[in-house]
């Protein structure tokens, strides 16, 4: 598995999917990987529920210039974890149908 440090992406073809880049490298258990945007309050309620699994995670804002030209709350998250726990992670998302 390969990883980009740009896009925190980990994938196993030879260039990133999201920016083409080539120069990849192996992924480490501990890179923080990013899993998908989603909604704030669907984030808000998963991050508590991976904090309860032992699972570290990062929400980083997402969304529209608009809301962050007024310093509003953005509507969505781009969800990061560790790679070591990227595939559970993604099977709750993806089970939520997010």
């Amino acid at each position: 598995m390969n990883f980009c440090e740009g896009c925190n992406l980990a994938w196993e073809g030879e260039k990133c999917p999201k920016c083409g880049r080539k120069k990849l490298r192996a992924v480490n258990e501990e890179d923080f990987c990013l899993v998908a945007q989603v909604e704030r309050t669907f984030g808000d309620h998963l991050k508590a529920d991976l904090e309860n699994e032992d699972i570290e995670c990062v929400l980083m804002p997402y969304g529209t210039g608009v809301k962050s030209k007024f310093a509003l709350p953005l509507e969505n998250y781009l969800l990061y974890v560790r790679y070591k726990n990227l595939d559970h992670v993604r099977q709750i998302v993806k089970d939520a149908n997010v």
